[in-house]
């Protein structure tokens, strides 16, 4: 029997964050469920900031937990604005939005749910002009 791997997102989510910053204790949690563990799958970082936001990139530690309990945690640069301070997202007005590819290809092994736990890592106590923050994982093709 064979099944294939669709490219809809098993989850597309934004969390507003407090007005007066993202505090570096601040843990953004969520979670979504893997039907088939054969595919590869993407994650990407949700990211609506300010034009006010003063920083060409943002650190972000993201530690996925398996549904046996495992965890795994890695810190990912993702780049906001290119060396002209052009932002590399869309927006009108004073919102940027992006939505930046931060794990390709990523073989989640098991069935079943699986938590994203998302973190500011800027050294920052607390982290200005970062308006909502989320995930979004997408299936992708099938390994063989």
């Amino acid at each position: 029997m064979l099944t294939a791997c669709s490219d809809e997102a098993l989850i597309d989510r934004y969390h507003e964050l407090p007005s007066d910053g993202w505090k570096y204790e601040q843990i953004i949690v969520d979670s979504f469920e893997v039907q088939n563990p054969g595919c590869y799958h993407q994650i990407f970082a949700n990211l609506l900031i300010s034009g006010d936001y003063p920083y060409a990139n943002i650190y972000l530690k993201l530690t996925i937990t398996q549904p046996n309990g495992s965890e795994k945690s890695e810190v990912i640069s993702v780049p906001l604005a290119e060396k002209s301070g052009k932002w590399l997202g869309t927006g009108l007005g004073d919102a940027i939005t992006f939505q930046s590819p931060i794990l390709h290809r990523k073989y989640l092994t098991q069935k079943g749910k699986y938590t994203l736990a998302i973190e500011q890592n800027m050294r920052l106590q607390t982290l200005s002009n970062v308006l909502a923050v989320g995930v979004r994982v997408e299936q992708q093709e099938e390994i063989y």
